[in-house]
């Protein structure tokens, strides 16, 4: 096993392709790393860059890798790893951008929940990094 957190990304020498299918593969690193509390390969996924936003369900946006960082630290160390069911997947991809918007069905501490999400990926030559998550709760439906 690769010590490579981006491994089995698809692609060459370490790079995954500029395809829904490397799209689809980064996207599905992220929710791995989520289930798992991996910092490394959450750190690995995202852009390092100011304009970096995520929005984490009911709280306010946090802009650049500093802050979103520090909030996945916080997330992780609190436990209680959850397990996520993704439903209504759509892989979009124009360029060297992308987007995956899908339904989150989440499994923590004998507790559910769901939300709806949209994940922002920029293509940097080797690796799709995610810009930008936005995850919003699903409270009923009418």
């Amino acid at each position: 096993m690769s010590d490579d957190p981006m491994a089995g990304s698809g692609g060459e020498a370490g790079q995954e392709e500029v395809s829904d299918t490397g799209l689809s593969a980064a996207n599905s690193r992220f929710y791995r790393a989520l289930e798992s509390a991996d910092l490394e390969l959450m750190t690995a996924l995202w852009s390092h860059g100011p304009e970096t936003t995520c929005a984490h369900p009911g709280r306010p946006p946090l802009i650049g890798w500093t802050a979103i960082e520090a909030s996945w630290r916080a997330i992780f160390a609190a436990g209680g790893n959850p397990q996520i069911i993704l439903t209504e997947e759509r892989v979009v991809r124009r360029g060297s951008l992308g987007w995956v918007t899908a339904a989150e069905n989440m499994i923590s501490d004998g507790h559910t929940g769901a939300a709806t999400a949209i994940n922002l990926f920029e293509h940097d030559g080797r690796h799709w990094r995610m810009v930008a998550h936005h995850a919003a709760p699903v409270l009923s439906v009418m």
